[in-house]
């Protein structure tokens, strides 16, 4: 699909199964299940970008009494520490356990007890409510009294780092044929055995996802799933989205591809796109017969999750970020655009950031006893957040800003922060703050873009969109742009390059034409368009743009009720188009840098979601 840096499947070509990620200060340390070549448990992998990954020392020595099975690390920062979460036994009992390290890479030193009680208890995961801040404990323990006999998740309470509520609540349990691991496992007395195991959970727009692996590595069935809760504390099982027969797992054995699985999930380097990292079989290409290690973006087309792989060819690479410097100053970092992203870490007293207009700063925000924001309008305005329980300035903490416009959002540790305000004037750049030689800055990562959610119900123009025409009723509610039947097209800039678009769209109602998207608009001029079409009984998305019309079919399944994701990639004068990883074709823009816009062509149609990265010119 891109002319720029590609990486290829599998990107750690060596055995490295159950893999998960960390992100810690723009580096990406990976660990996996078993034993490392140095004999110690727990492979780790470097890497700055997700696609080059350097060996590491193995994170942790074996524990006495010779246990065979060491399954599923998963390490986490907490208050200056890394907290390695696992699972150890013979196969039939497992206990997960955790251990400590004062640096991603270990080693980590077990803490001296179990956490869980089950006598088959693995995969654990670790989840931070981004709304409450509160920590939960996911992980995987048997069944034996269901009708499906077999292998579930559970959620629980985590009090510290070592100890749990004790109330483990079923999550996701075996219910679907596609979960079965064996007909009659001898092991387990015979039974039909089911299996869902390696959970791993987002949040999306309020909405919870554990993602899980069910069935047999062998079975074409194989393959990662997900359910969903509204509320983490809520009664009950969590929605299973596959029934393995009119919905299938999102990924799984196709092809070449075998035993997709266990996946963890990472930001890539512009801390934007979300990467699903797996595990799959290698009979070719690979360390032979061995779990390698492979990463595919992870996205949302409304409530539905998406993994675009798995793939096997040559595809984008992840994006990185538009300024990053490892050991930032307090420089003035002139972002060239009034939207992008920031992500900092910072330890020590007074530590903050600043956002400047065109003339002097207009927003700051500096922690210390608490969380001090300020910004200018007729007068300094001010006001204070606290600190979360526990924070320890002595500790390294991740900042997160996301400036659309005048709109900012807040994140500390991956916790969000209830400020709503508006800034009252663009900003274009940022300054780090820090009080004295006892702060320490670190990983500064500028992202140029911008992500809307739909969150804010408004008027669209209070989003930043501009008609370049309108025929329609525009409204922005229940998480979604509504633009009623007519013909409308409304902009969002900035001006920029080089830019992968991504937009969720769907139907409202029957129409023959729907949503119109246009990857590269001009002032004044809509640039080439396209939009959704019925074609002799089926769907296809017309193109026009300069060199005139031609139509990209889209699949027999293609349901334009639903929400549908469509992803433009601008590099120079090329637009390429995809389909949730379907390759289209591509249509030719305009020169000179150019905005983005979304619209109807006849049909009553609604947009969840816009988002546009700036790539790296090249």
């Amino acid at each position: 699909m891109s002319p720029g840096p590609l990486y290829t499947n599998p990107v750690y070509p060596e055995s490295f199964p159950d893999p998960y990620v960390l992100k810690v200060r723009g580096e990406y340390w990976a660990y996996c299940t078993g034993f490392w070549p140095d004999s110690r448990c727990f492979g780790v992998l470097r890497s700055r970008d997700l696609v080059h990954w350097t060996p590491q020392a193995g994170a942790l020595a074996p524990l006495p009494g010779g246990h065979p099975c060491y399954w599923a690390p998963e390490v986490v920062e907490h208050a200056g520490l890394f907290y390695l979460y696992y699972s150890v036994g013979n196969e039939e009992r497992m206990e997960i356990r955790v251990a400590v390290a004062d640096r991603p890479g270990g080693p980590f030193a077990d803490c001296g007890h179990r956490l869980t009680s089950e006598p088959f208890a693995i995969d654990a995961h670790v989840f931070t409510d981004p709304a409450s801040g509160v920590r939960y404990l996911f992980y995987a323990t048997d069944f034996l009294e269901s009708p499906q006999i077999g292998t579930g998740t559970v959620v629980d309470r985590l009090l510290d780092p070592f100890t749990l509520e004790g109330r483990p609540r079923p999550v996701a349990l075996p219910r679907f044929d596609w979960h079965v691991y064996h007909p009659n496992r001898p092991e387990k007395g015979g039974v039909r055995w089911h299996t869902v195991e390696g959970p791993f959970v987002l949040e999306r727009k309020g909405l919870y996802y554990e993602m899980f692996s069910g069935g047999n590595w062998q079975n074409p069935t194989y393959g990662v799933s997900y359910a969903t809760i509204a509320t983490l504390d809520g009664p009950g099982e969590w929605v299973q989205a596959a029934d393995g027969e009119g919905v299938l797992p999102i990924l799984r054995t196709s092809g070449e591809v075998v035993g997709p699985g266990h996946n963890s999930v990472v930001r890539g380097p512009d801390n934007r796109q979300l990467w699903c990292v797996y595990h799959r079989w290698s009979f070719d290409g690979g360390a032979p017969g061995a779990r390698v290690l492979a990463i595919d973006p992870l996205d949302w087309a409304g409530e539905r999750l998406l993994v675009l792989g798995p793939t096997t060819g040559p595809q984008p690479a992840p994006i990185p970020p538009t300024l990053y410097d490892e050991s930032p100053s307090q420089d003035l970092y002139d972002a060239g655009a009034t939207s992008f992203l920031v992500e900092v870490s910072a330890r020590g007293p007074g530590f903050g950031l600043a956002l400047h207009g065109l003339e002097r700063p207009v927003w700051r925000l500096r922690v210390g006893d608490d969380i001090r924001l300020s910004w200018r309008e007729r007068e300094d305005l001010e006001q204070t957040l606290p600190l979360p329980a526990g924070f320890d300035v002595r500790s390294f903490h991740l900042l997160r800003l996301d400036l659309d416009g005048t709109r900012v959002r807040l994140a500390m540790d991956g916790v969000d922060l209830p400020w709503t305000g508006r800034l009252a004037a663009p900003a274009h750049g940022v300054s780090l703050l820090a009080d004295g030689s006892a702060t320490e800055l670190a990983g500064f990562a500028l992202t140029v873009g911008w992500e809307e959610l739909f969150v804010e119900e408004c008027d669209a123009t209070g989003l930043g969109w501009q008609p370049l025409h309108s025929g329609s009723q525009e409204k922005v509610t229940g998480g979604r742009l509504l633009l009623a039947s007519g013909h409308s097209l409304l902009v969002r800039g900035p001006a920029l390059s080089s830019y992968l678009l991504v937009v969720n769209a769907r139907l409202d109602e029957p129409a023959d034409r729907g949503w119109t998207v246009h990857p590269a608009a001009g002032s004044g001029d809509p640039g080439p368009g396209l939009t959704l079409e019925r074609r002799d009984g089926g769907w296809a998305l017309a193109a026009r743009d300069a060199a005139g019309e031609r139509l990209f079919p889209l699949p027999e399944s293609f349901d334009p009720s639903m929400d549908q994701q469509l992803r433009c990639r601008r590099e120079g004068s090329r637009v390429m188009v995809e389909w949730e990883g379907l390759r289209l074709g591509e249509v030719t823009a305009p020169p000179g840098p150019s905005r983005i816009g979304i619209g109807t062509a006849g049909g009553a149609v609604s947009f969840e979601m816009v988002r546009v990265t700036a790539l790296p010119e090249i």
